[in-house]
């Protein structure tokens, strides 16, 4: 970089050029509530989520739905919009910049100034991808106020260098944000392609000459007419995880949380979370291989259900309440390994949406999940389809890994870039 620079005296922006200026966000932003009051049927309702601002239906029945939306308020076009609640999750977006005029939810933060808030979109978007908001927060659920925000540092850049770095960002991350979703889908179809065949093989076994009967279940349809269907409360037991409050985490012992069961198929061996638990606990809501951990409540329907297999015991472990544990009875007629396979079919998913009773929050209780159909081969055939479905698997596992990688990759170039543009440290 040829122009001077000096300390900006904020450790997650460093250096800036000698012409930048760090002030606070106040001085050159708005926050402002207009409540939408009876005028509802006038705007759009908007939602802020990991792909930007978006439009979102009144009553599409996702996600928490309020009764009234009387309490929201106005955001217009060109505004920014920040959800600084529970700052402890970072897997949820928190900056948001508004290609539309419409109403969003009361917690909702809204900042005003039209020629600042391109550029003050790119720069709240690093001080989130750094979780500088999380350091922020207080309270309980880990929150940032109005006012907490307007005090935040903020740099004042000359507004031909504003410009230039904006555009060149906005044009940057357009490319990078196409392939970035090129491979998601990538990754989705993948997934789905790995799904249609343990369906496939779970359901009419591997020899297609056998004869097919119907299962009496309308999301499986015929199945090996050799192959029988027990529900799932009939194989083992059931146990709702621990509850505990926000002071007993952080330091202990080992604690599966809601994450570890959504994202894996098959539960760690090393989870990251820890939890203060007893003795007791720790027998209460033990994790042995072979138990099978279910998410049990989400805003959408699509994260309920999700099954995660334990292959190996894991010492002093307790999981979170959100889920739901199924411990098979010890003379079982299902292997762990095609348990790990069976919950990820397709009709799973068909089979709670079908069943569960939806409120403004979808829940998977005890006795819907005991009523889950779980088609059983022979120990024997249970056996081939594990090796043919670890062949078949591995290849498809090994796509979506590379294809993971390079998101990883395009993400934190993206992050890079950012952070050095709105920063002051790549040439403008």
């Amino acid at each position: 970089m040829n122009k001077e620079i000096k300390d900006s005296g904020v450790e997650w922006i460093g250096k800036i050029p000698e012409n930048w200026e760090v002030i606070s966000v106040k001085r050159l932003y708005q926050n402002l509530k207009e409540i939408i009051g009876d005028q509802e049927n006038k705007f759009d309702r908007l939602a802020l989520t990991l792909n930007g601002v978006i439009k979102r239906s009144k009553d599409d029945g996702e996600g928490l739905q309020p009764e009234k939306f009387e309490t929201y308020q106005i955001v217009y076009k060109n505004e920014l919009i920040f959800k600084l609640i529970d700052l402890e999750n970072v897997s949820t977006s928190r900056v948001g910049y508004s290609n539309y005029t419409g109403i969003v939810s009361p917690v909702y933060i809204r900042l005003i100034n039209d020629a600042e808030s391109e550029y003050g979109y790119y720069y709240f978007t690093n001080m989130w991808y750094q979780e500088v908001f999380n350091v922020l927060g207080s309270g309980v659920r880990s929150n940032l106020t109005a006012k907490n925000l307007l005090n935040v540092p903020y740099l004042k850049v000359p507004k031909s260098e504003r410009d230039f770095l904006t555009k060149k960002l906005d044009d940057t991350t357009k490319i990078l944000n196409e392939l970035v979703q090129q491979n998601q889908q990538s990754i989705t179809e993948l997934k789905k392609y790995k799904q249609s065949i343990i369906t496939e093989v779970v359901t009419k076994g591997l020899d297609s000459n056998i004869e097919m009967n119907d299962s009496g279940i309308e999301v499986i349809g015929n199945i090996n007419s050799n192959f029988e269907i027990i529900p799932l409360g009939y194989l083992g037991q059931l146990q709702n995880g621990i509850s505990k409050s926000g002071d007993y985490f952080g330091t202990g012992f080992p604690f599966i949380s809601y994450s570890d069961v959504y994202k894996n198929r098959i539960l760690p061996k090393n989870v990251q979370g820890l939890v203060m638990s007893t003795e007791k606990e720790q027998k209460d809501y033990s994790i042995q291989e072979g138990d099978v951990l279910f998410t049990r409540t989400s805003e959408v329907i699509e994260e309920v259900g999700m099954a995660s297999v334990c292959l190996s015991t894991i010492p002093a472990v307790t999981f979170a309440g959100f889920l739901i544990r199924f411990r098979p009875f010890v003379k079982t007629k299902l292997l762990t390994e095609y348990a790990r396979y069976y919950f990820d079919a397709l009709f799973i998913r068909d089979f709670f949406a079908k069943e569960m009773n939806l409120v403004t929050r979808a829940s998977l209780s005890q006795p819907l999940l005991k009523r889950l159909p779980v088609i059983l081969p022979s120990i024997d055939e249970q056996e081939q389809i594990i090796s043919y479905l670890d062949n078949q698997t591995a290849r498809i596992d090994k796509l979506i890994e590379d294809k993971t990688k390079v998101i990883e990759e395009l993400e934190n170039y993206k992050k890079s870039l950012i952070y050095e543009y709105v920063t002051g440290k790549r040439e403008v």
